[in-house]
């Protein structure tokens, strides 16, 4: 299997395609419930923006919540069309419960970086750069705000985030859930 192989819908190019637009899917409907949630809880993430270990639990339960909204789409979209370079034992397996529980714990530890990248960019907003930006003070009203700032350092820490958790994500599912049939040796 050639990489740069266009002709043939099932190399790895076609599958990283494939792969990024059900990412960019799950992104958006992420970002939206996150920002949504965030507004929604305002009041208790207000109260808890300025203690560091009570906004990494909040970034962390918010984040948690979007996974648990935005997998099944993305589990679904993954197995039916993301990878179809897959041997028949891996689609079988990817299919059933156990391959199921793989794609949550592949997803979950994704999450956890994830959650340690949207902290860092917390603590350098907020604390290391002397911006004095507090990215979970975000919600829906600030991108029309003079608080435009908290906006986009809160998708600029986002799109962070997102880069690393979808490189993990094709990563571990190709090696891990969805495997290529072994080539046969000449």
């Amino acid at each position: 299997m050639r990489f740069m192989d266009l002709k043939n819908r099932n190399s790895l190019l076609w599958e990283i395609i494939r792969f990024v637009v059900i990412g960019v899917y799950a992104t958006i409907l992420d970002y939206v419930i996150e920002v949504w949630l965030t507004s929604l809880l305002q009041g208790w993430v207000s109260a808890n923006a300025e203690n560091h270990i009570a906004a990494f639990f909040i970034l962390f339960l918010i984040s948690v919540l979007g996974l648990v909204i935005s997998t099944p789409a993305s589990w679904a979209l993954t197995s039916v069309w993301g990878f179809q370079n897959v041997s028949e034992e891996s689609e079988k397996e990817a299919k059933s419960i156990k391959g199921t529980l793989k794609f949550l714990l592949w997803s979950l530890l994704g999450l956890i970086g994830g959650s340690i990248i949207s902290f860092l960019g917390y603590m350098i907003c907020l604390e290391w750069s002397g911006w004095d930006i507090n990215i979970i003070n975000i919600n829906f009203s600030t991108l029309f705000s003079s608080d435009v700032a908290t906006f986009w350092a809160y998708s600029i820490t986002f799109a962070l985030k997102t880069a690393f958790t979808m490189v993990w994500n094709f990563v571990t599912r190709k090696l891990f859930i969805y495997k290529a049939p072994k080539e046969e040796t000449k």
